[in-house]
């Protein structure tokens, strides 16, 4: 009965997410605009190399937020990349095991920081967490040695969703996305390189239709490398690690080479 109502919720939420795909987000007006992160919180983040399960506070309808960061080592004068992970629905209660199951052991060996925040079960095209995310991009650029060429998200399932949103209105803010386990219509060409990554046994999302959906991407002009990650699924999301390395030397030698 427990596994029922779990796969039950997974369904439901992937639908709710799926049609968000169609929503437009919030414009972010820089006329008396107003952090949603606290600095002084922000600030307070040790850049001691390794891993932080922390809370940060925001001030909007809630007093915390929580996330998972990964510290690289950084030498003096170094500029390195920040990504910013968004995790689907089946991440929302662990969001550290998302992060440390599947994106750091995929991206670890790029050498840069790997913020994973908890959106909940909401979507993260929700206005108040879009805002967050921005605010801390900011702050990471202003106080962290961040380059900022090299700001990548990656998002999974739902927080794929929302990047193809993301994309489509903050191609200055990302240098590119790598989307795991989503389908989205693309109708406006995104300036923004973009690494998909799709289970070829994904129930939720047939690969049969991203395919489709895909290939009228690139026909709009879309910068989209595909990667079909054979007999992968959607709810073992942790598989994906191996696949995800190979998104580096995409980064490295297409996205970032001249830069």
């Amino acid at each position: 009965m427990r596994n029922s109502c779990f796969k039950y919720s997974i369904c439901l939420f992937v639908l709710i997410s799926f049609f968000s795909c169609k929503s437009g987000l919030g414009n972010r007006s820089s006329f008396d605009y107003v952090s949603s992160i606290n600095e002084a919180s922000f600030r307070s983040i040790p850049l001691t190399p390794g891993n932080i399960i922390g809370t940060i506070n925001v001030e909007d309808r809630e007093s915390t937020w929580k996330y998972d960061l990964t510290i690289p080592k950084i030498r003096k004068e170094e500029k390195v990349p920040l990504f910013i992970v968004l995790h689907g629905g089946i991440g929302s209660k662990n969001y550290t095991k998302f992060s440390n199951c599947l994106v750091v052991p995929g991206l670890k060996d790029a050498g840069g920081f790997i913020f994973s925040p908890s959106g909940a079960w909401r979507t993260w095209t929700l206005d108040h967490l879009e805002k967050r995310i921005l605010d801390f991009i900011e702050l990471a650029k202003k106080y962290w040695p961040i380059d900022p060429n090299k700001v990548v998200l990656v998002g999974y399932s739902n927080g794929a969703l929302a990047g193809w949103q993301y994309a489509k209105k903050y191609s200055s803010t990302f240098s590119a996305m790598i989307l795991m386990a989503s389908n989205c219509k693309v109708e406006e060409k995104p300036d923004i390189p973009i690494y998909v990554i799709q289970g070829t046994e994904d129930m939720f999302f047939p690969i049969k239709k991203v395919r489709k959906r895909i290939a009228a991407a690139k026909e709009l002009g879309c910068d989209i490398t595909f990667v079909e990650a054979q007999g992968k699924t959607h709810i073992k999301a942790c598989e994906y690690s191996e696949v995800l390395k190979s998104s580096i030397p995409w980064l490295e030698n297409k996205v970032w080479l001249h830069r």
